[in-house]
């Protein structure tokens, strides 16, 4: 955690005895008067403060499962998740608050993974294992977002196996729900004094959506945003964090309608950070009517990158960022916003995740170190600011 020493002027605590009068007569004795004793002085009044990193697309792919199995090997568990994101688990420890964002959904315990058919509307419908809330758990993730075009790939049934699994695992949610209740019903955090909101939705589907619109937050217009907004403001919120997930893969900008939506939103409702995700390739950071918007932060996870994986062979989808902000107190009791992008890269073969640009020189084998040389030459390409 961080801790912010506020400075003080501990004058209360010294005791001035220029005033000390002694007289001695013959027999008696004048105790000594102690005067100019000073009061506290505040110089700075407090101001809270707390950090957070949300990253991006967790998927269960076949090569990332088949990593986590070998990780499990002669345990009692079937797979083992914790130890791809080793590299990482510094970074996420150091913040107040790690959110991920869960594409697919989670099965029960012991449910066939994989893919379970196609979409109607093109794509695999898939499922993550159990093992994977308790992995990113272990890891430092605090909270998921689970809006996104996979969602509802297994219906209601997979909405809820994936909310029990990540209670299970001790990872708060959004983005789904399992009753009317669950879905309406502010959900604050509170980080070092700071109430904070964390929304998650997404603007497509792989199927058609379910029956009670409540089950996931699919959003056609910024105004549904910017009402889910105002209304966590009015419940108490004094930093607002929105997840978007969004349709149009692998360009390294954001599509025009894209931007159009978020500068929509942003024009109607004050939004302290917005994350979005789906393109699985990085794209810019940068201010939209004062809202900092990590317009698309890659992958976090996958099994992509790959020369038999189709358009998904692209390497840029082994590149990913940490979106990460500092949030500070002002005066007035508004939060000011300092972005700070950590990049994130895959190692192709064994999956791990890295943060090269903090890694220690001499840290990665030969073979690694130049993997992520160039995931540090595409990236920063895209956002040079990267840490």
């Amino acid at each position: 955690m961080n801790v912010r020493v506020s400075r003080f002027l501990l004058s209360s605590m010294l005791l001035v005895t220029s005033a000390i009068l002694l007289q001695v007569t013959p027999g008696a004795t004048q105790a000594p008067v102690v005067t100019g004793l000073l009061p506290a002085v505040r110089l700075d009044p407090p101001r809270r403060s707390f950090s957070l990193v949300a990253t991006v697309d967790v998927l269960t792919e076949s090569p990332v499962t088949i990593a986590a199995a070998a990780f499990a090997a002669g345990t009692a568990a079937q797979y083992d998740f914790a130890p791809l994101f080793a590299p990482i688990t510094p970074m996420l420890s150091s913040v107040d608050v790690a959110i991920c964002h869960m594409e697919m959904p989670i099965g029960t315990p012991g449910q066939r993974i994989g893919v379970y058919g196609r979409s109607p509307f093109g794509g695999n419908l898939i499922l993550a294992p159990y093992e994977i809330a308790d992995g990113l758990h272990r890891v430092g993730f605090d909270r998921c977002s689970t809006a996104s075009n996979h969602s509802n790939d297994l219906g209601v049934p997979g909405i809820d196996s994936t909310l029990a699994a990540l209670d299970a695992g001790g990872i708060s949610h959004a983005g789904t729900a399992r009753s009317p209740a669950e879905a309406t019903t502010p959900s604050l955090m509170t980080v070092n004094g700071v109430r904070v909101a964390h929304l998650s939705y997404t603007r497509y589907s792989n199927t058609v959506l379910p029956a009670d619109p409540w089950r996931v937050n699919y959003v056609v217009t910024p105004a549904q945003v910017a009402a889910d907004v105002n209304a966590v403001r009015a419940a108490g919120a004094e930093v607002v964090v929105v997840s978007l997930h969004i349709s149009k893969e692998l360009l390294s900008a954001p599509a025009p309608d894209d931007r159009q939506f978020v500068v929509d939103l942003t024009a109607l409702t004050h939004i302290d950070l917005l994350v979005e995700h789906g393109p699985h390739v990085i794209q810019p950071v940068e201010q939209v009517n004062g809202t900092w918007v990590y317009w698309s932060v890659g992958n976090l996870i996958s099994g992509m990158g790959v020369p038999s994986t189709g358009k998904y062979a692209d390497l840029r989808t082994l590149d990913g960022i940490a979106a990460g902000a500092r949030f500070t107190e002002t005066v007035s009791g508004s939060f000011t916003v300092e972005p700070w992008p950590v990049l994130l890269c895959v190692e192709p073969f064994t999956r791990l995740v890295y943060a090269p640009l903090s890694a220690p020189a001499g840290a990665l084998p030969p073979l690694v170190r130049s993997e992520m040389d160039q995931c540090i030459q595409r990236s920063m390409a895209v956002v040079p600011t990267l840490h």
